[in-house]
């Protein structure tokens, strides 16, 4: 049901342990926010949610903190709804990511997602799948590698010096980027390094001895996960499709079916080949308060729209 890394750290996480009735086990927690993120969910009609973040009323099946990990088909939300209930925890409103929107109760309230975009991986090589691209996005592949030919890449390693740099770059991309994110991105990257152990790498990118951006993986099972990406303000041209290149490139190298690059950018994660994969927010809750704002919400909700992009031959 679950891949081998949710099975792996699932007990590691803060929160609590909902048990399924086939013994299966997942984790429960409660997000914790800094304000940066205010911006962003004003612009996306998110700012009531954002409320009940910060008031600690909204608890979530999975973590926040991983995002692409239980995405659960609505059967399994539904029996994690049960394990909840019949454990007798104290949810005023549940969250849980689900491949498709939950419609069997009217408590349940979901909202489309931007996509998860995952490569699938056909290539035995990196530069076949280069030569696999139309002649305008491979220009662009040459193009990132070009640009970015004077950067060295090295894992980071787990010098506090190091970390503190990455959570600051982490800091810098993601303000005003994500609806929440934890106040302390050290200790959220300290978490990944601690829960995952050896199969969660931080790849650094430093140009002329200085650190200028990362982006980190997590090796699960046959799927390469993309987790965070991070950098400075000023950055050789095409950085950020080079960061993604990079990842796609340890996907292939490393054997992996599939390269997960994570949600947003989906136009441009297009461009590199990722396909998307459905995903919503859904939303329970037996408070009428929550169920009439859940409602509204629904009506101004804007899921993101984006053009998919088809660049291989």
């Amino acid at each position: 049901m679950h891949t081998p890394a949710e099975n792996a750290i699932v007990g590691k996480l803060p929160g609590r342990l909902i048990t399924l009735e086939e013994g299966v086990l997942l984790p429960l927690t409660q997000p914790l926010v800094r304000r940066s993120s205010g911006q962003y969910a004003r612009q996306r009609r998110l700012a009531v949610l954002n409320r009940w973040i910060r008031k600690g009323i909204l608890q979530v099946v999975g973590s926040p903190w991983l995002p692409g990990f239980w995405v659960l088909r609505p059967e399994v939300a539904t029996r994690a709804l049960s394990a909840i209930k019949q454990q007798r925890l104290p949810v005023k409103l549940l969250l849980s990511v689900t491949s498709e929107p939950m419609r069997a109760n009217k408590n349940w309230s979901s909202f489309e997602a931007d996509p998860l975009m995952t490569v699938a991986v056909q290539w035995t090589s990196f530069e076949s799948y280069g030569q696999e691209m139309k002649k305008k996005y491979r220009a662009r592949l040459n193009k990132a590698l070009k640009s970015n030919s004077g950067v060295e890449v090295r894992v980071l390693s787990a010098d506090k010096a190091e970390f503190s740099k990455a959570a600051e770059l982490l800091a810098a991309t993601l303000t005003d980027r994500v609806v929440a994110m934890p106040e302390n991105l050290e200790w959220l990257l300290a978490m990944y390094r601690e829960c995952f152990g050896p199969s969660f790498q931080m790849h650094g990118f430093f140009l002329q001895g200085a650190l200028i951006g990362f982006i980190s993986t997590v090796e699960d099972g046959k799927l390469l996960r993309a987790m965070h990406y991070g950098s400075i303000e000023n950055t050789p041209q095409d950085f950020y499709s080079y960061a993604m290149f990079y990842a796609i490139r340890l996907g292939i190298e490393g054997g992996f079916e599939k390269v997960s690059l994570g949600r947003t950018a989906t136009e441009i994660k297009s461009t590199y080949g990722a396909l998307p994969e459905a995903n919503y927010f859904s939303f329970y809750s037996e408070h009428w308060f929550f169920q009439q704002v859940l409602k509204l919400a629904q009506r101004r909700y804007e899921p993101k729209s984006y053009i998919l992009r088809s660049p291989f031959k």
